[in-house]
């Protein structure tokens, strides 16, 4: 009886916390030479609904049938399955929720990693002349069909290319598909057009829900993959545009920009590089920028929660109240890819996966090279069980939401201070990892994922304590308002982090 009426109570909290605008997503790279630690770090916030189900999943390596076809449930895509399909990990939406897979980001076999997708819009003079494709390829489908098919990035990117060319999109898209030498940046421009570019390590990126490729040579096959007629086509139907004397990809196919878009654009880029004094009325802004310092992995952590805080559209003022921020209360889920030089292949690089809203939730991290994840991932229900790890983080951040400064300061604290701790100790792990994996890779594979489970338990079972200690804080405000802010009973300093 006291876990229905958590449950239902629970509900309610989260209809209120629901009520906020909607603008899924906001993706970020950092390359590995203005990274802190030289690596290349990818990320992307899942801000579809704050009651949205996810799951972190192991599919194993599979053999098919030649006339096996994979089939979008949704929208009737079909795509042949391959003859051997490779181990890929994934975070796919629930089962239940009945709107395709969304296997979102994950990582294969052969160390490639997708990060797929932040959703974006053609203007209609372009839907006009290259509309998109009822039954095409949905951003719900291309984890799923990349990461068993492909060993390479760029091949990945060709493989999105050759679809989008021959059976056209459903939408349009940007994602993002890396692997430890190489990452690239593809924006699904119309039904079927698109452009991809090899991106640079000495810059930057965040993007929102709009495009934002300016000027690339068409004729750099190294570094450019790219419908070969995209700039004539824009020109022969009117909505060729240029900025500064070149082509712009985005101001000629793309929307304008929104102030949704705007805000997380300037409130970004303005956190990596405040030197730049760039205006909130731009006009265009870059894709690529250097940052004034290099960027950490907490950093970007932080980039992730970030509600433009003492700046003047600071999203937790009430004055504020139609801003964007990146650290939406709509987050789903969140995670970077790390991926490291000194890493095998193989080995992929480390997933830090936060499920729900990152502001009061943690980041967890996983080798790529795992067999299983922890069984609180793989709890298919659509609706609240303290036996899902999305849940789990879920509630409490839901209850945190409720007053960022009375109950939700000192949860951010305690994970914040939990997650230095796994950082601090993740070069101590990398050295096991590799010392167990030049002996044994399967050996390698079963210490990181029994590693992968034990951090999670360890995580799971903290929130689940502050869960219950914030409940009955928040419940006893009814009747007497508390004369002091919440604190966990049990200390950051102090936790026991699983290793």
């Amino acid at each position: 009886m006291k876990k229905r009426i958590a449950a239902v109570i629970m509900v309610s909290i989260m209809i209120l916390s629901s009520a906020t605008q909607v603008l899924a997503c906001t993706g970020t790279i950092i390359g590995k030479d203005v990274s802190a630690d030289g690596s290349t770090l990818i990320g992307r916030t899942e801000d579809i609904d704050s009651a949205h189900t996810k799951q972190f999943v192991v599919h194993p390596r599979t053999e098919y049938k030649s006339t096996d076809i994979f089939k979008d449930p949704v929208t009737g895509f079909k795509y042949p399955q391959p003859k051997v399909s490779y181990k890929y990990t994934a975070v796919p939406d629930s089962e239940i929720e009945e709107d395709g897979i969304y296997a979102e980001v994950g990582s294969n076999e052969y160390g490639v990693c997708i990060d797929a997708t932040v959703s974006a819009s053609p203007n209609d003079t372009v839907l006009k002349y290259d509309p998109l494709v009822e039954n095409g390829l949905r951003e719900a489908n291309i984890p799923t069909i990349v990461l068993p098919r492909v060993k390479t990035a760029k091949e990945g990117i060709k493989l999105v290319a050759s679809i989008v060319e021959k059976q056209g999109s459903a939408e349009g898209n940007i994602l993002v598909i890396a692997d430890k030498n190489e990452v690239w940046y593809m924006e699904i421009l119309s039904g079927h057009r698109y452009a991809a570019i090899k991106f640079p390590e000495n810059v930057a990126a965040v993007f929102p829900n709009c495009y934002m490729l300016g000027y690339v040579n068409l004729q750099d096959s190294k570094n450019v993959i790219a419908s070969k007629d995209l700039l004539t086509f824009a020109k022969n139907h009117g909505f060729y545009k240029e900025y500064k004397g070149k082509f712009h990809i985005a101001l000629s196919y793309g929307e304008p920009l929104e102030q949704g878009n705007r805000d997380r654009l300037w409130g970004a880029q303005n956190l990596l590089a405040p030197s730049k004094n760039i205006s909130y009325d731009s006009q265009v802004f870059d894709l690529f920028i250097t940052p004034d310092k290099k960027v950490s992995l907490k950093d970007l952590m932080e980039l992730q929660r970030y509600r433009y805080e003492g700046t003047k559209i600071d999203a937790n003022l009430p004055e504020n109240k139609t801003v964007r921020p990146i650290g939406t209360e709509r987050q789903a889920e969140c995670h970077i890819i790390q991926l490291k030089d000194k890493y095998p292949t193989e080995l992929g690089g480390i997933m830090w996966l936060a499920m729900g809203n990152a502001e009061h939730s943690v980041y967890l991290p996983t080798y790529g090279n795992i067999n299983d994840t922890h069984k609180a991932y793989k709890v298919k229900t659509a609706n609240y069980s303290p036996d899902s790890a999305y849940w789990i983080f879920r509630s409490l951040s839901t209850l945190s939401e409720l007053d960022r400064d009375k109950y939700g300061k000192s949860v951010r604290e305690y994970w914040s201070d939990y997650e230095d701790n796994l950082i601090a100790e993740q070069e101590k792990t990398d050295k096991k990892v590799l010392e167990i994996y030049n002996k044994d890779k399967t050996k390698a594979a079963e210490y990181t994922t029994q590693l992968g489970i034990d951090i999670a338990e360890d995580a799971m079972s903290k929130a689940k304590t502050i869960y219950e200690e914030l409940f009955t804080y928040v419940s006893r405000e009814a009747g007497r308002p508390n004369k002091t802010p919440f604190v966990p009973s049990i200390s950051a300093v102090e936790q026991d982090v699983a290793k």
